[in-house]
């Protein structure tokens, strides 16, 4: 079963998303997290760094486990995510290739109710994350 590492990078009690391209196979224009592929004799913490470097040319520097999760695909077609939350990096996000069209730093609320997410799994544990960059009770 193909696994993929996610980086949740946050700051003032906001969440960074990125809209897929519409040119992606799988969930094209939704909002999702920077990530990719975990490759064979890889662990999903250590491919999180590289993929979002690739991605979003940030290199993380403190980060802890958010959660996993499996989507909600076919048996057949099912992919495990494991998601990272990212609270200081280097680098500043910007776009790389065409994987993605825009970032846009989302709050709890605009999360839940405004991002159409590629992963509906991840509204709640996004949610939280933003609440707790401001105190807020999650």
């Amino acid at each position: 079963m193909p696994e993929i590492a996610m980086g949740a990078l946050s700051q003032n009690g906001t969440v960074l998303l990125a809209r897929r391209s519409s040119m992606r196979k799988v969930h094209p224009d939704r909002w999702s997290l920077p990530g990719g592929h975990i490759e064979e004799g890889e662990d999903a913490e250590t491919a999180m760094c590289p993929e979002l470097m690739e991605e979003i040319g940030v290199m993380p520097e403190l980060w802890q486990f958010a959660g996993r999760f499996g989507s909600e695909d076919s048996p057949e077609t099912s992919v495990t995510f494991h998601v990272y939350h990212v609270d200081k990096w280097r680098g500043r996000p910007r776009l790389i290739g065409d994987e993605h069209t825009e970032f846009r730093w989302f709050t709890a609320a605009e999360i839940e109710k405004e991002a159409e997410l590629a992963l509906p799994q991840l509204t709640e544990m996004l949610a939280n994350l933003a609440m707790r960059e401001t105190g807020t009770p999650a």
